[in-house]
């Protein structure tokens, strides 16, 4: 076969497919930033509440430069709402809203509501009611404080707090008609006494009092969450 110059030059000067980039490093790693930011920003805003948090003092925390964090979360709020997605089970990454949707809370307690609805006796239900209760507010009581703080300074953290508090009255509800069908409980029950029952011992800021000013542990919490069961809602 004969040398063939222009045949040469035209596949040494044709360009070349661009070759697919793939880091799974770098995504690990870019993934791992942003988690121990959301671990900053979740003791931060929990420690010195909204208004003492800065995009500095997490970063710090985090072990990352302020830029960073304002590249992944952008504003203080944008970071606080990621937070507390993260802090419900959210996928923070994408935003998703859905963990705020009212049958939502449920959802994330699939196996304890499921094990209440099946509870033969109203003391069984109520005991579990306790436990559940004193998880979730162990984990969210305080990052709620600093979304309910910053409600008035941003208007989608107050839509998100809206969401929060219409989640919280259709557990009232699912709670109140599931113990209204157990045997046990006080037949002189009205639904709106079991569920401002609930109420008083759900509510993030009961879960506070207790532990800052009574000065109780988590445990002692649920202990006590049961004993007002037992005294409100037991025959």
């Amino acid at each position: 076969m004969g040398y063939n110059p222009i045949s040469m030059k035209s596949r040494v000067n044709q360009p070349r497919p661009p070759r697919s980039y793939h880091a799974p490093r770098r995504t690990a790693a870019a993934a791992e930033t942003r988690q121990a930011i959301l671990r900053a920003a979740k003791e931060e805003f929990e420690v010195r509440g909204w208004a003492a948090t800065t995009m500095r003092s997490i970063a710090m925390s985090a072990g990352v430069s302020p830029k960073t964090v304002e590249a992944l979360f952008a504003t203080k709020p944008a970071l606080l709402e990621a937070t507390l997605l993260a802090a419900l089970g959210g996928d923070a990454a994408n935003g998703d809203l859905a963990v705020l949707r009212p049958e939502a809370v449920l959802e994330h307690q699939r196996e304890a509501a499921r094990e209440m609805e099946a509870a033969p006796d109203a003391a069984t239900m109520l005991k579990l009611h306790s436990a559940v209760v004193s998880e979730v507010n162990a984990r969210v009581a305080w990052i709620y404080w600093a979304v309910e703080t910053a409600v008035p300074s941003d208007a989608g953290l107050a839509e998100i707090w809206a969401r929060l508090a219409e989640a919280q009255l259709f557990a009232l509800r699912w709670s109140a008609e599931t113990l209204l069908r157990k045997p046990g409980a006080r037949t002189d029950l009205t639904r709106r006494e079991v569920e401002v029952t609930f109420l008083t011992v759900t509510d993030w800021n009961t879960y506070r009092t207790l532990t800052t000013k009574g000065n109780m542990s988590p445990e002692e919490v649920q202990a006590w969450v049961a004993r007002y069961y037992h005294r409100m809602l037991l025959a």
